[in-house]
């Protein structure tokens, strides 16, 4: 496994927009941290679907912190903040 998929995700929360990278190996997964991040910024009413967690480019693994790699191997993806 050398390089992990980076879905580029913009949400429209009320009075803001989260923008974040979900960094994970396929779209299905890539939604459901994406939901699980929302859900835990204090919007858990919100659907993060495909129109907002778009597949964008793919990045090594290796150049992520040894802390984004083992919540890689654990839970299958990483979020990366981003600002908006």
């Amino acid at each position: 496994m050398n390089a992990l998929k980076v879905f580029d995700t913009w949400v429209e929360v009320p009075g803001k927009t989260l923008h974040f990278d979900v960094m994970t190996l396929d779209q299905a997964t890539a939604l459901r941290l994406a939901n699980e991040y929302v859900a835990a910024q204090g919007y858990a009413a919100i659907a993060v679907t495909a129109e907002e967690c778009r597949f964008c480019h793919q990045e090594p693994l290796a150049m992520f912190s040894q802390h984004q790699q083992n919540e890689f191997l654990t839970v299958g993806g990483f979020i990366v903040q981003l600002s908006a």
